[in-house]
C-alpha cells in the first residue's frame, strides 16, 4: 500500500522546491511513498467551497501533510495576503481535524525539517541524524538569547517552542 505525503503552502512558500529536494529520499523508504501538491491553497484563496471539500479529501487520506512555513523571503506587498492565506489554511485543517507538520528553513534547512517530519515514514535513522545535526547548527545560530513573552511573530514562536522541546546541546551552560 502506498502512503501519500501532501505538500501545502501559500504562494511563494517553496512547495515545488521542497518536492524536488525530497524526491531522491522517497525511493529509499521501506514502503512506497507518493508526494502530491495540495490544491487547498488555491481553493481557499478563491473561496470555492466545492474545491475546498475535494482538496480536503486528499488530506484526509494522506499519511502526513506538510505545511510550508512563512519564513522564505516575500515582497512586502505580498506579505499580508500570504499571512492571511496561511492562517486560513491552518484554520481549515484544524476545523477538519487534519494533522499537519509545519516545515521551516531555507534551502538545506527546509529539507532537513521535512526529513525530520517524515522520519517514521522514511525508516532511515541516518537521514534523521543528518537532519537533526544540520538543524542543531542552524538553531544555535538563530536563537535569541532572551525571551519575549509578548512577541506574536509565528516564526519566533516556532523557534522558541522547538528549542524548548529539544535537549540542551552539550557544552552549553
Amino acid at each position: 500500500m502506498t502512503s501519500t505525503i501532501v505538500l501545502l503552502g501559500a504562494p511563494g512558500t517553496g512547495t515545488h522546491a521542497l518536492a524536488e529536494a525530497l524526491a531522491p529520499h522517497l525511493g529509499a523508504a521501506p514502503a512506497p511513498l507518493t508526494l502530491t501538491h495540495s490544491l487547498l491553497a488555491q481553493a481557499v484563496a478563491a473561496g470555492d467551497a466545492v474545491h475546498v471539500a475535494a482538496a480536503l479529501q486528499a488530506h484526509q487520506g494522506a499519511q502526513i501533510t506538510l505545511l510550508m512555513g512563512l519564513d522564505l523571503p516575500c515582497p512586502a506587498a505580498e506579505q499580508e495576503p500570504r499571512q492571511a492565506l496561511d492562517a486560513q489554511l491552518r484554520a481549515t485543517l484544524g476545523a477538519q481535524a487534519i494533522a499537519y507538520r509545519v516545515v521551516y528553513g531555507q534551502g538545506p534547512a527546509r529539507l532537513a525539517s521535512a526529513l525530520r517530519a517524515l522520519g517514521p515514514l522514511l525508516g532511515n535513522q541516518a537521514i534523521g541524524e543528518q537532519a537533526s545535526s544540520a538543524h542543531s547548527e542552524a538553531r544555535a545560530a538563530r536563537l535569541r538569547a532572551y525571551g519575549c513573552e509578548k512577541c506574536s511573530d509565528p516564526v519566533c514562536e516556532h523557534r522558541l517552542f522547538t528549542a524548548l522541546t529539544r535537549p540542551p546541546a552539550q557544552g552549553c551552560a
